[in-house]
């Protein structure tokens, strides 16, 4: 398996969420969008969606006439790209446009798309030499993939313009490491410096690895393991997510052969397009740094190289340092843990170790905390990292294996012990469980804290640690996705699973571009008097053949994709663009009920994206109401703050299935809804099962408490809605009433349903 597969496993696991002590990263490249277009606004950043050229994330912004573009570069000209029309208030306005970047804005460093509906209207051949414009195209040729294709060269080149203007400033930042080496230890600051440093010195794109080849120092580093292993310190260009990784991980071969070669024969090695610079230290520990060169280097370029290896070697000779860097690459510096990498290693050194016994089995357990992300924004990152380091000290004492438990990633920890029998998994999982038992008390804090896990179980014949690994985590997800708080062995049937949602994933954004999604709607009576007081939108996909996807089988892969943000604006746009014909027929004081998952909630704009949609259709904030799934509005302290704003604002806030998930009264009077939802699964059989109108009984009495109206779903049959009505529950919807409707089936409903309400008046 690649790094970048590991990185996808990883990645599946960890649900998105940041690692703890560091802020999420926020390194993209903005791109700046010309168009009078809106159409060429939405396909592009919806063609762009999730996209990552170089390491890095696509940011877009707009305008739509170039007095516009020209405002926004003079407030903020930091714009790797800019996608411009040609044609828009003028024939000519894009070409103006790009004169006054280049010209009087004094922007040389953005590199310039032309796009162009009216191939007639192409710029003259000295037009693109002069104002250095990337490309030229038509859009109807700019399909995805060229669009792509020409970003990925636009932004290659800005880099290059940026790495040239870096060069200048190398020899500064290297003589500033070098001091800084001796006082801080700062590894990272001098291995980069390096590569800039180099860059500058031949002219040239700073595109390299610095390696090092290190002895085993560290408790840790068992069975001789990592000890000949060149680990990556620091690595530029193409090779920049290859930082702190074993030379191993790179899938270069014939580059990864250079650098092993350079580090046994323990000298420089100059070729037409690569140059490996050996520098031997004093302490047996050598360094191979590497540059792509265009060019080969001659004999006053090599002697300066050498000059420039020693004063390289003078630093990089520091006694401590190099057990920094050993700890680096096998120890997690925030628990002292060993890491993802050492984890792996330790694994397929007790694989093999079982394989020369042949006997006994392997557990690889993964333990992730739930609602860590919640102690980060409520508490604060230093009591997040003091709670990791506390739950990897309860870990460490109850496994006394050295290199037991390690830290992978954030708030996931990794187990993997030896077992004589398939029976003694039980004890061991109940270890784990032990170790959470009691509260941590952080700061003064008690903190509870609940996991969730997946192991797997090797025995002698499996000797592919990835796979192990990867099945492990498997389980883990399924077990996150069942709820939380339990741990789960792995099956065939959980990876075959996977495989059907990973592909579901892919038809989602297949499926909204052809039109695939549909709103259907629900009539909300009040009970009292029948009265109809709104309706619930429900998503519904419909593939080509007429067959339908369940809700239940595609909304949780959209949330876990993240495809539900995306998709939950179309839905709360199509929402209310119905709602405000509906209103202009004459169809007064109908309320919209939206459901909104909880990814959406934790997405920075979706308070702006809500405000934005509703103003677009004329719609009241006070006509629309809000659905969070309980469970998802009770865990997090984020979702509670953005509810508090979204009610503020006028929505009303339903609470859905209530009393289905975690129910908790004190964060539920902290949470400002309005309207509390009776499951279905309480509604059925009401009138003749006890112990569900009592059920019932109690979610009304604790709505109207708080000052909630109470709905119940579900409701099929008189008999049911008289018991509600008896409980005095304010308002009903279900098949009684209306199945779900498409919107000109809704209309027709309602119009029935105002003249049925007029004759009974009159």
């Amino acid at each position: 398996m690649s790094a970048a597969d590991e990185d996808d496993l990883f990645a599946i696991i960890e649900d998105g969420e940041p690692p703890s002590g560091t802020a999420p990263s926020d390194r993209v490249w903005r791109m700046l969008l010309v168009d009078d277009d809106d159409e060429v606004h939405l396909t592009t950043a919806y063609s762009l969606q999730g996209v990552e050229i170089l390491g890095r994330r696509l940011e877009l912004s707009h305008a739509r006439s170039g007095a516009e573009a020209v405002d926004i570069l003079r407030r903020d000209p930091d714009f790797a790209v800019i996608l411009l029309d040609v044609v828009m208030e003028t024939p000519d306005a894009g070409l103006r446009l790009v004169h006054l970047i280049r010209e009087d804005l004094g922007l040389v460093s953005p590199r310039i798309i032309l796009r162009t509906g009216q191939p007639g209207y192409a710029p003259e051949l000295a037009v693109i030499r002069d104002y250095d414009i990337n490309d030229y195209r038509t859009k109807s040729e700019l399909t995805r993939t060229r669009l792509l294709t020409s970003l990925y060269a636009a932004l290659r080149a800005y880099n290059h313009i940026q790495a040239l203007e870096t060069s200048r400033r190398g020899l500064e930042q290297i003589i500033g490491a070098s001091a800084e080496l001796f006082r801080r230890n700062s590894l990272t600051a001098f291995c980069e410096g390096i590569l800039i440093q180099l860059g500058g010195l031949l002219d040239i794109e700073a595109s390299g690895i610095v390696l090092a080849r290190t002895k085993p120092a560290l408790s840790g580093l068992r069975h001789g393991l990592g000890g000949e292993e060149p680990v990556i310190l620091a690595a530029a260009g193409p090779f920049r997510h290859l930082s702190g990784s074993p030379l191993s991980s790179l899938a270069d071969t014939p580059l990864r052969l250079l650098l092993q070669n350079t580090l046994e024969q323990r000298t420089s090695i100059f070729q037409d397009n690569a140059t490996v610079l050996h520098i031997r230290g004093r302490s047996g520990d050598d360094l191979a740094i590497y540059l792509a060169t265009s060019r080969p280097i001659g004999p006053v370029g090599r002697q300066l190289l050498e000059v420039f290896s020693s004063n390289v070697a003078l630093g990089f000779d520091n006694a401590s340092l190099l057990d920094h860097v050993r700890a680096l690459a096998y120890f997690d510096p925030l628990t002292r843990l060993p890491n993802r990498t050492l984890f792996q290693d330790e694994v397929a050194a007790s694989l093999t170790r079982m394989r020369s016994d042949g006997a006994g089995k392997l557990v690889i357990l993964l333990i992730d905390l739930d609602n860590f992300q919640t102690v980060n924004d409520g508490l604060g990152y230093r009591t997040g990292d003091a709670l990791l380091q506390a739950v990897a000290q309860r870990l460490q004492d109850s496994f006394a294996d050295a290199g037991a438990v390690s830290r992978l990633a954030g708030d996931l920890f990794g187990v993997q012990a030896r077992l004589s029998h398939v029976g003694d998994v039980a004890p061991l999982l109940r270890t784990v469980q032990r170790c959470f038992l009691d509260p941590f008390v952080i700061g003064g804090h008690p903190i509870t804290v609940r996991v969730s896990g997946g192991y797997a179980l090797a025995d002698s014949s499996e000797m592919d640690v990835h796979r192990q690994i990867r099945r492990a985590g498997i389980a883990l997800k399924r077990a996150k996705r069942d709820g939380r708080d339990h741990i789960l062995h792995f099956d065939a049937a959980m990876e075959e699973e996977l495989h059907r949602r990973l592909s579901l994933v892919s038809r989602i954004a297949e499926a909204q571009s052809t039109n695939q999604f549909s709103l259907m709607y629900q009539p909300q009576l009040r009970l009292s008097d029948g009265a109809v007081i709104g309706v619930e939108a429900l998503l519904r996909w419909r593939r080509p053949d007429g067959s339908w996807v369940r809700p239940d089988t595609f909304i949780p892969v959209a949330e876990d994709a993240g495809h539900i943000v995306w998709l939950g604006e179309w839905v709360l746009r199509e929402a209310c663009r119905a709602l405000a014909r509906w209103h202009a027929q004459g169809f007064k004081g109908l309320r919209m009920a939206v459901n909104v998952s909880v990814r959406q909630l934790r997405d920075d704009n979706f308070l702006p994206m809500a405000e934005r949609v509703l103003q677009d259709h004329g719609v009241a904030p006070t006509d629309v109401e809000l659905e969070i799934t309980e469970s998802n509005a009770m865990e997090d302290d984020h979702i509670l703050s953005v509810v508090q704003i979204l009610r503020k604002q006028g929505f009303s806030i339903a609470i859905d299935d209530f009393g289905t998930g975690y129910s908790s009264l004190s964060r539920l009077q902290r949470l400002p809804a309005s309207v509390l939802k009776i499951d279905r699964a309480f509604v059925m059989d009401i009138d003749s099962r006890p112990e569900n109108r009592s059920i019932a009984a109690m979610i009304v009495k604790v709505g109207h408490e708080l000052g909630m109206s109470v709905l119940a779903e579900g409701v099929e049959n008189p008999q049911q809605e008289k018991v509600l009505r008896d409980l005095s529950c304010d308002s009903g919807q279900g098949y009684l009433y209306a199945k779900p409707l498409p919107p000109e089936a809704l209309e027709v409903w309602l119009r029935g349903r105002m003249i049925a309400d007029r004759s009974r008046d009159g």
